[in-house]
């Protein structure tokens, strides 16, 4: 799990710097001060579970899709898969430890 938070931290620090090069200050801002506020602790459980909240990263992820299709097709062939993983170890329990 840990590199998935690692991971998490990446994408939120790619999201900020591509917020900053194009001048999108609030939502720079909000993205940053998230990162900063989780990113101090040396525990990073939460970064995560608080990229669902960063709405310019799936905004920008939309409109990549809409203008291209690779993109949508990339995203589904990553996110079907998982979700499966992530239903599958849900409703069998596995998820709690």
């Amino acid at each position: 799990m840990f590199s998935g938070e690692l991971l998490a931290m990446l994408v939120g620090l790619v999201v900020t710097g591509l917020l900053v090069a194009r001048r999108r200050w609030p939502e720079a801002a909000y993205v940053g001060l998230s990162l900063c506020a989780l990113g101090t602790s040396y525990w990073y459980l939460s970064i995560p579970r608080a990229s669902l909240l960063w709405w310019p990263l799936w905004v920008g992820l939309a409109a990549a899709s809409l203008r291209m299709p690779r993109v949508r097709t990339g995203y589904l062939c990553l996110v079907v898969p998982l979700s499966t993983i992530f239903a599958v170890s849900f409703l069998s329990g596995r998820w709690a430890g």
